[in-house]
């Protein structure tokens, strides 16, 4: 039986294609060991997954202040040292990074100890532990089109994000029923990741009035700060018009099924799902990401007609903006297909295909397989 350490801790963006790599992996007889910081959205994925071992690696995120350096070299040393226990315990062929703090300890552990490691990159800007794992990774999984300097070019493959099995799409009237919404009124899903965000969680509570007016529901994910309710208000036609407010979902196939529009930051994660469920979004980077790497998620999404982006300074303008996009099917129905064509590779299998490869020695591409898959 083969044996994989996969580190994805740390946020959902990391988590999620972690859990759906592990969940192709175990479907054909390997053993899973997921790494995962102790935050909340970790410990909530995690009694969702039990069909996965879990270790948690305690970690911090690189800053170059001095107080906050000194941290993070005490916290990648202590994660290095309780990484290598953890490979020594449970043996895996292979140590797999999905970026975030907990990467790091790991791939180094992995590196010391002999074992073929790995790194996938899902944004569109290749992240700092990327980058510094690319001087030793046997395998480096980047989207096609970036870059990344590094000596080892023959060991990159251009390859989209994986995307857990549960995240399908629903017929949109049985999704707005199984959340309680009205199946013949349009929905808005609001995310702002698993941190969420304060900005559009604000627009939101400022336009509901509005948007029920023209029969436009909402379902907004606030994360952690924000808190579970409901609202409702009057349609011009005297209609009741309910909106839906969740810290997080575990539904999110559902959510995003139901959505008629999606009004997102651009995480890879949010982007990968949302192509998954063949729904049409207006992106909002945040505007503070290591690297603009949400500006460069949206410009692509945009650039594959999937949907639209908008820079946060003008959010003052999103409410004109999905009004005009939410009522026009022949657009939206533009971007539905653009999706599908987006999302139209097997990007699990061929990473375990890979893998086994590299366990076995197998450095040499196969047929097909020089610049991988794309999502």
């Amino acid at each position: 039986m083969r044996r994989v350490i996969i580190a994805c801790g740390g946020t959902g963006g990391h988590m999620s294609p972690g859990i759906a790599l592990a969940e192709e992996l175990v479907s054909q007889n390997w053993e899973c060991t997921l790494l995962i910081s102790n935050k909340q959205v970790d410990s909530r994925l995690v009694k969702k997954y039990k069909q996965f071992e879990y270790e948690s690696v305690d970690g911090r995120p690189f800053s170059v202040r001095p107080d906050r350096l000194i941290l993070f070299l005490y916290s990648l040393l202590r994660g290095t040292i309780k990484c290598s226990r953890i490979i020594q315990k449970r043996r895996p062929d292979v140590v797999i990074g999905f970026g975030g703090f907990l990467s790091m300890p790991a791939m180094l552990a992995g590196f010391f100890a002999g074992l073929p490691t790995v790194i996938h990159e899902a944004n569109r800007v290749a992240g700092r532990v990327t980058r510094v794992v690319s001087l030793f990774a046997r395998r480096i999984y980047l989207p096609k089109g970036v870059g990344i300097r590094t000596k080892r070019s023959s060991r990159i493959r251009y390859l989209g994000m994986p995307v857990r099995n549960e995240i399908r799409s629903l017929s949109k009237t049985t999704a707005k029923r199984k959340l309680g919404l009205n199946p013949q009124q349009k929905l808005l899903a609001v995310m702002g990741g698993s941190q969420g965000a304060e900005s559009l969680n604000k627009w939101v509570k400022s336009s509901l009035p509005s948007l029920a007016k023209r029969d436009i529901q909402v379902f907004c994910l606030t994360g952690g700060s924000g808190a579970d309710g409901s609202m409702t208000f009057r349609s011009s036609k005297g209609e009741e018009v309910k909106s839906l407010f969740r810290k997080f979902s575990d539904e999110m196939a559902t959510v995003l099924s139901a959505a008629d529009l999606v009004v997102s930051r651009s995480g890879a994660g949010s982007i990968a799902e949302m192509m998954r469920c063949r729904v049409p979004g207006i992106l909002v980077p945040y505007p503070f990401s290591a690297d603009d790497h949400q500006v460069a998620n949206a410009q692509n999404f945009e650039m594959l007609g999937c949907g639209m982006q908008m820079s946060q300074d003008y959010i003052g303008n999103m409410l004109e903006e999905v009004m005009d996009v939410i009522y026009n099917e022949w657009l939206l129905q533009k971007f539905r297909r653009n999706l599908e064509l987006a999302d139209r590779t097997d990007i699990q299998g061929f990473m375990v295909s890979d893998l086994e490869r590299i366990i076995t020695g197998g450095m040499g591409l196969s047929a097909g397989s020089k610049q991988g898959v794309q999502a």
